[in-house]
């Protein structure tokens, strides 16, 4: 019989991939117009350095959770702190896609 904790970790694995494709094109391939919230008023070197990183950073935590559970098993105070650091995360993107903190000065810099 194959653990539990074995299955679920290889689901949060494949969830934290899923969410690293898009993310690693947004971030690292330019790709801002992948992102659901863009605004075409944007920069997208501005959306695709915050929100793709932030992205990637979420397919991260998602992913090191499922290693932790496949090879630790299941701790709900890890997966308690994945939901609220992807619930924070998900807004930050969101916010940053949408232009939160962007201003035409920053080009420049």
């Amino acid at each position: 019989m194959v653990d539990v904790n074995l299955l679920l970790g290889g689901f949060w694995v494949l969830c934290g991939l899923v969410i690293l494709v898009p993310a690693v094109l947004i971030a690292f391939g330019g790709r801002a117009d992948l992102h659901v919230h863009y605004d075409d008023d944007v920069d997208p070197e501005y959306v695709s350095r915050r929100a793709g990183t932030t992205a990637v950073l979420m397919g991260v935590i998602v992913t090191g959770f499922g290693v932790h559970q496949a090879l630790y098993g299941y701790s709900s105070r890890l997966f308690g702190g994945m939901l609220v650091s992807l619930l924070v995360l998900s807004s930050l993107t969101k916010r940053f896609a949408q232009g939160w903190g962007y201003s035409p000065d920053e080009e420049s810099s």
